[in-house]
């Protein structure tokens, strides 16, 4: 095998040869046939000859262009985890990809930089098109308390995706490092808490105008959990109590990139860290429950 260094040298010693032949062999046809112009005007005519077959045996055939690269076959559907740790960057990415080759997931990132002692983080939801490697998506940032739209692609295969400049390698969706960032204080998820609940049930909270809150009465079978969504500025505290007949309700509170921020609750006041719709989520203790539950923002 010929080492890649070496390469180059012979490409120079190969062209230097053909060159040197070509040469050789037009002097030796000047030198040999110096009235070649003039017997060629006299001599009989003859058809050209015809251009070799390209089924010719051993033959060159001509050059054909190149045929279009088939791009990459898309994922297969189902769920892919991916996570990147470096210098300045720790993070997760969590995809869902459909049978009609949509896709969608969200992503949990930390930015840091201990010199300059820097830190932030921000979470992500995302959904679109893949087509091959690449995928199509509108992408929601929650940064602070900043929230931030883009259409943007991403390159994506089974073992990694790449976003700008950062690569995530593909990681165990039921690793404790791919789960973390995305539990609440409990240890459970906002998906543990959806995967049964339909989020078409969800009721949409609005305040009278004037009033910063409201009180929102009904009652809830057990198993079953009733929904609201209520939108709120970062920065903003909200302010959730619940009272029920038999002290048997409380209430969730998921932030609107899926973070699960309060759990099993029955009276909190907390400062809200995105801007967007956050999801209430309301259940029974016990048995079967008639609630009230005040909600206010300042």
């Amino acid at each position: 095998m010929i080492s890649a260094q070496y390469v180059p040298s012979l490409i120079k010693v190969l062209t230097g040869l053909t060159l040197g032949l070509a040469l050789a062999a037009c002097d030796r046809i000047t030198t040999e046939s110096p009235e070649l112009g003039a017997e060629s005007a006299s001599a009989p005519q003859t058809e050209p000859a015809a251009p070799p077959s390209t089924s010719d045996a051993g033959g060159d055939s001509p050059s054909e262009p190149d045929a279009p690269t088939a791009p990459t076959a898309s994922l297969a559907p189902g769920d892919y985890c991916y996570s990147a740790d470096t210098e300045s960057l720790t993070g997760v990415v969590r995809l869902t990809v459909a049978e009609s080759d949509q896709i969608g997931g969200d992503s949990s990132v930390s930015i840091h930089d201990e010199e300059a002692s820097y830190y932030t983080s921000y979470g992500q939801k995302f959904e679109g098109d893949l087509a091959g490697t690449a995928a199509d998506l509108d992408i929601t940032t929650w940064i602070e308390y900043d929230r931030q739209t883009e259409a943007a692609t991403w390159t994506v295969t089974s073992e990694t995706v790449t976003v700008d400049d950062t690569v995530f390698t593909r990681a165990d969706c039921a690793a404790e490092a791919v789960l973390s960032p995305f539990r609440g204080p409990t240890g459970l998820t906002a998906a543990d808490l959806l995967e049964d609940i339909s989020i078409a049930q969800q009721q949409q909270v609005q305040f009278a105008p004037g009033t910063s809150g409201t009180t929102l009465e009904n009652s809830v079978v057990r198993g079953d959990r009733d929904l609201y969504s209520l939108g709120a500025r970062g920065g903003q505290s909200m302010t959730l109590e619940i009272n029920a007949l038999e002290d048997n309700a409380a209430f969730a509170l998921i932030s609107p990139s899926g973070y699960l921020l309060l759990h099993d609750a029955t009276s909190e006041n907390i400062l809200l860290p995105q801007t967007g719709d956050y999801t209430i989520i309301v259940g029974s203790t016990r048995g079967n429950a008639s609630y009230t539950l005040e909600v206010s923002i300042e």
